[in-house]
């Protein structure tokens, strides 16, 4: 209330300060045109009193002095005719001058000075020029059948000077006239007039200015008054209460519709804007943490699954380890199995225990091989799951940056609320100030909102570039695992095959010695299946290992998204802490 009385006094005071102005303006030009009024109505007597002496003047005289100036007795005589006629009309000085013959140049030529005879020291001389009167004076008095002058200051006192052209019957001029008239008494009437005259004015617009000064002064408190629950609206939302800041600005009355209304109703529209905006955002961050819990928890279902695939293809990797030791047990077998049909010959009981001793290798090496495949194809539906799993985190963070779309959109529409705040601020001037601060701090948020949508949008766009490298590496790796799972398949046949082959062999020894020579033939072909069979397996375990490896790589890429995820919800929490701050 404090501020607003000052400025209402602030005004009246420069209406005031106006008001003064205007009457010492009034008073100067009264004054000046008063003064100028009296002069020009002494000028205007002067111009009659010289017209009235012109009637009276020897025309035909001055006509004969102007042909012959010299100081004769018609000379005197016009001089005496003249100072008759100055004394009886009471002017200061009369005289006359020659028609200019030179145009505007030089000063006026005196012919007859009306002064009296016996005054020869203040009397112009007949020839002499006018130190008061030119010759462009005379041309003027002559275009308007008169002239006169402002007040002039001699040694003689005040005095104004009018001048005539004098004219014969047929219209010509014979000479021009001049009067002085005394004009002291000019500065006596202007102040006569301004004594009279000057206080009236001043009272009456003394008057009237405080009549109008009360009325200005009780219609700007009243145009005014809104402006203390407007600066208390404003210091709510200052203090980020939105709520209070309605209400208070609902209370505001906005009938007279003026500018200070129309702020009002515009500064209320605003509010109610921005609270529905702020509302709006509330809903969409609650949303956004939803979103960012789902990530994180499909994040943490990846990286146990990962974990599950990484401990799956270790004991696999160890199973095909201990694939190779028994392969190359086998392979030994098969050559002590060669040493010993070559040794058939000597002894046959020695060939059946090899024989036999080979039989139950073979068989652990099918048992192996079986094991084997079944979990080279338990890995090949892991790693097939992880990447439709994978695949469906890619399609929500689809999902996601259409939410972040919507939150930069949201920003925008803040930060230009935020700046047409800002305007209507700057065009309450003073009173805005508060709301101005407002108005930048919501500018700030909403960049800072923008800022964390293109950083989460920025991560997001990392990890769907991971997760697509992520798909890409499972793809080779499941067709590494579908391979792999055929060969060992067909080592496993191969095995069986062996293992039937070795059955019958046994069979043949106990049956009949005889085939010895058949049995060593075949021994060698199971030898160099054998080696087959054992080469399979080494690039069996080879291409376990790299898988594991690309496990590995997976794990890390897991845990990187698991940093980002738990980076974007701190700052979607820190979001909704900052539009908590705003009570709705």
């Amino acid at each position: 209330m404090r501020q607003k009385n000052r400025l209402a006094s602030r005004i009246v005071a420069i209406t005031i300060a106006v008001f003064i102005v205007l009457i010492a303006s009034n008073v100067f030009m009264m004054i000046y045109n008063t003064k100028k009024s009296v002069e020009a109505t002494i000028g205007e007597h002067n111009v009659t009193i010289a017209q009235n002496i012109a009637k009276y003047l020897d025309i035909d005289g001055y006509k004969q002095l102007v042909n012959s100036p010299d100081e004769s007795e018609l000379y005197w005589k016009l001089r005496e005719q003249l100072n008759e006629l100055r004394e009886k009309n009471g002017v200061l000085y009369a005289y006359t001058f020659v028609p200019p013959t030179n145009g505007e140049e030089g000063q006026a030529v005196f012919l007859v000075d009306g002064m009296p005879v016996d005054d020869l020291e203040n009397a112009a001389t007949i020839g002499s020029e006018s130190s008061a009167t030119s010759n462009a004076d005379l041309i003027q008095a002559l275009k308007e059948d008169y002239h006169y002058t402002d007040v002039i200051e001699s040694e003689f006192g005040q005095f104004i000077s009018g001048t005539i052209p004098v004219k014969d019957a047929n219209g010509e001029v014979v000479i021009y006239l001049g009067i002085d008239i005394a004009a002291e008494y000019v500065d006596i009437v202007s102040s006569l007039i301004s004594k009279e005259v000057i206080p009236t004015v001043v009272i009456i617009f003394s008057l009237i200015a405080i009549f109008g000064l009360a009325i200005l002064y009780y219609y700007i408190n009243k145009s005014l008054r809104p402006l203390k629950s407007l600066q208390e609206s404003a210091t709510y939302l200052a203090e980020g209460n939105i709520k209070d800041a309605n209400e208070a600005a609902s209370n505001i009355d906005i009938t007279n519709g003026n500018e200070i209304s129309l702020f009002v109703k515009d500064f209320t529209s605003a509010l109610k804007q921005l609270s529905t905006t702020f509302e709006t955002i509330h809903t969409k961050t609650h949303s956004l943490e939803q979103v960012v819990e789902d990530i994180n928890a499909t994040a943490h279902h990846v990286n146990n699954s990962n974990n599950t695939i990484a401990t799956s293809l270790t004991q696999i990797a160890e199973s095909s380890g201990k694939q190779q030791i028994s392969n190359d047990e086998v392979m030994q077998a098969m050559s002590e199995m060669a040493i010993g049909i070559q040794r058939l010959a000597d002894t046959t009981s020695d060939i059946a225990e090899s024989s036999n001793d080979m039989t139950e290798l073979v068989e652990k090496s099918t048992t192996n091989s079986k094991q084997v495949v079944q979990q080279i194809q338990n890995v090949e539906a892991s790693v097939v799951k992880t990447s439709e799993q994978v695949r469906e985190m890619g399609e929500r963070f689809h999902s996601i940056e259409e939410m972040i779309t919507v939150i930069t959109s949201i920003a925008d529409q803040t930060n230009l609320l935020a700046l047409n705040a800002a305007i209507e601020a700057a065009r309450a001037g003073e009173a805005g100030k508060g709301f101005a601060v407002v108005a930048d701090e919501v500018r700030k948020l909403a960049e800072m909102s923008r800022t964390s949508a293109d950083d989460i949008h920025q991560h997001l766009q990392s990890f769907l570039e991971i997760a697509e490298r992520a798909l890409s590496e499972m793809a080779v790796s499941t067709e590494d695992v579908k391979e792999g799972s055929l060969a060992v398949t067909a080592i496993g046949e191969n095995l069986e095959n062996i293992l039937q082959s070795v059955i019958r062999v046994n069979n043949n020894i106990q049956e009949n010695s005889a085939v010895i020579e058949q049995m060593s033939a075949s021994s060698e072909e199971i030898l160099a299946s054998a080696e087959d069979m054992n080469q399979l397996v080494t690039n069996t375990t080879t291409q376990t290992q790299e898988v594991a490896k690309s496990i590995d790589i997976q794990v890390d890429m897991v845990e990187k998204l698991n940093d980002v995820v738990d980076k974007l919800d701190s700052t979607s929490k820190e979001v909704v802490n900052e539009i908590e701050k705003f009570k709705l």
